[in-house]
């Protein structure tokens, strides 16, 4: 089935290409006036597609795309007239330029996000258009011709027509190949992590600091590629790249539909073609196209693609399916764990520790301490009890574990190796994996994609070849294997094949826990650590989780457990370590601390 569905995009794809390759023919041996129309709108194309990149894959609303185009467009321009560059040297010296200020400006997204990230880039082409509009070198208001592009020996030119059309061509093949290269590769759910659920992806190794600069200096190039082309289309001047043209490129892919294959170069051809199709007083155009753009909003805030793809969705009956995980047969499959079964085998001791932490102080607010000298030591092979009252400090000494947080004094050690000092994207490297009290998954993804990104840190070069992705044999078999492993994670914990196609969004709250869990196993993790993984479960699925624990201590798993249901604490794990106050009341064996009169009065009341 996937062979073929393979197969099905391929032929779909050649023949896309073969139908834009004979568009550009037609246009380019058309008249002017339908190819300044054709040009305009597919230079428009790349900048939706570019931006779409940024806003719709990792969630970063850039008003800054209209100075990155005026990059690449008043780059090529200047450096031809005043160093007389060959117009084929500029493309990658105005891609790389804008690369380097798109990173800047993706630096930012990690000082500011939301709304001031956008505020931000807005002001980054207000300030690109003040420069333009009162530099004497670029000539001001007035504006100044572009370079022209070399045309095509005689003989072609008669049969291909017009050479800047098929430029205008390259440029939009090459950006949408990119873009829709990155959504096919294993990449994309990653990118969308770092989008929606960011906590998450860090947990699985990503970086997701240099993925969002790495992202937006891909997108400026693409922009400045834009840029380059369209400075050989017309004379330019600042108000071509104003802060109004950063509005109307947002508006292009919203209206279109963010985040699809087809919505950002939809919404781009309707409004760079809009105003030749309603030919009415432009005071009256800004008017009916403002009010289409609110109705869009307003009652269709996915775009015109997004609601043809809901409209699919309906009448193919997906979304419509609510099971409970106790309908169906807990049939869960062997979680492959070699290295860790290896070891067993050879005699290691049953006592070495697999997670340590001494020490541990840490405060949200200097001279107001959460944690104080804490001490963990987790056996290698066991289930290992996190439990206290409320308040207690569970949620930070688990966080100071993972990574996210980084401990004021004190060690943790993974496998005997210090890590207090590492990020939470180094954690998975040495071992260590973990879920979240809420299930953080990206919803509109499949129960297998959100899988595969707890694969994230296995497999190398996955960014790095995400731009040509299918054109790599080794990535797409890199593809198959990373989804085979899903599946069989997501069959460890118990959801038979029927389910790993479905959406996060459509499936019950109990199989969601169970998708998290099966993210965070499927890389083979040698220490697991659960935040509250029975919250919101029912008794069959609770039960469910146990017998799941159970079969990954059998295969060598340390597994964490931090829980408030005690008895399911005492009744599964080998020790418990109890919290209160920010400090250590016990730690040991779960019967021992079970008796412990301690424990009894601060946590279990008695």
């Amino acid at each position: 089935m996937n062979a073929l569905l393979t197969r099905n995009r391929w032929v779909g794809g050649v023949l896309l290409l073969l139908a834009v390759l004979v568009g550009t023919w037609v246009v380019a041996k058309g008249n002017f006036g339908l190819q300044s129309i054709v040009t305009v709108a597919a230079v428009y194309v790349v900048l939706a597609v570019s931006l779409d990149l940024v806003a719709g894959y990792v969630g970063l609303y850039s008003l800054g795309h209209a100075g990155l185009f005026a990059i690449g467009a008043y780059g090529t321009t200047l450096l031809s007239r005043y160093l007389h560059l060959d117009v084929f040297l500029l493309l990658p010296i105005v891609i790389v330029g804008a690369g380097i200020v798109g990173a800047l400006l993706g630096a930012l997204s990690l000082r500011v996000s939301g709304l001031y990230f956008s505020i931000t880039t807005f002001i980054f082409t207000i300030i690109v258009y003040v420069v333009l509009s009162n530099s004497s070198w670029t000539m001001g208001l007035q504006g100044l011709s572009g370079p022209i592009f070399p045309a095509f020996p005689l003989a072609v030119q008669n049969v291909l027509g017009r050479s800047v059309v098929w430029a205008v061509a390259a440029v939009l093949i090459v950006a949408v190949v990119i873009v829709w290269s990155i959504r096919a590769s294993a990449f994309y759910p990653v990118l969308l992590a770092v989008r929606d659920a960011e906590p998450y992806a860090r947990a699985n190794g990503v970086r997701t600091a240099l993925v969002k600069v790495g992202v937006f200096a891909l997108s400026a190039g693409l922009a400045a590629m834009a840029g380059w082309v369209f400075s050989f289309l017309v004379y330019q001047s600042p108000g071509q790249f104003g802060w109004v043209q950063s509005v109307y490129l947002l508006v292009m892919v919203i209206i279109g539909g963010m985040n699809t294959r087809f919505g950002p170069i939809l919404g781009a051809v309707l409004v760079s073609v809009f105003p030749f199709v309603v030919k009415i007083d432009p005071f009256w155009q800004n008017v009916v196209f403002g009010a289409v753009f609110v109705a869009v909003i307003v009652f269709f805030p996915r775009g015109i693609v997004g609601i043809a793809e809901q409209l699919v969705r309906r009448i193919r009956g997906r979304g419509q399916a609510r099971r409970g995980v106790e309908e169906r047969e807990a049939a869960i499959t062997e979680v492959e764990v070699a290295p860790i079964a290896e070891a067993a085998q050879q005699g290691e001791p049953a006592e070495e520790v697999a997670l340590a932490a001494r020490g541990i102080r840490f405060g949200y607010v200097p001279g107001v301490p959460v944690l104080r000298d804490v001490d963990m030591i987790v056996r290698r092979g066991t289930i290992h009890g996190l439990i206290g009252p409320n308040g207690s400090g569970k949620s930070t000494l688990v966080n100071l574990i993972s990574g996210e947080l980084r401990p004021a004094s004190g060690s943790i050690e993974l496998g005997g190796v210090r890590v207090e000092r590492l990020g939470a994207p180094a954690r998975p490297r040495h071992g260590l994996m973990r879920t979240f009290q809420s299930a953080v998954l990206v919803r509109e993804l499949s129960l297998r994609e959100n899988t595969t990104i707890g694969l994230y840190s296995t497999v190398r070069g996955i960014a790095a070849r995400s731009v040509i992705w299918p054109l790599l044999p080794g990535a797409r078999r890199d593809g198959r294997e990373l989804r085979a492993r899903a599946s069989t994670a997501l069959a460890a914990v118990g959801l038979d094949a029927s389910w790993h196609p479905m959406p996060v969004r459509d499936v019950p709250h109990g199989v969601e826990q169970l998708t998290q869990l099966a993210s965070s196993i499927v890389s083979e993790p040698s220490v697991l650590v659960l935040d509250e993984p029975l919250a919101g479960l029912s008794g069959a699925e609770v039960t469910h989780v146990a017998q799941i624990l159970r079969r990954l201590r059998e295969r060598g798993v340390t597994v964490i457990v931090i829980e408030h249901q005690t008895r399911f604490i005492f009744d599964n794990c080998d020790d418990v370590t109890v919290l209160a106050a920010g400090e250590l009341v016990t730690s040991g064996a779960a019967a021992e601390v079970r008796e412990n009169e301690r424990v009894r009065e601060v946590y279990l009341g008695q």
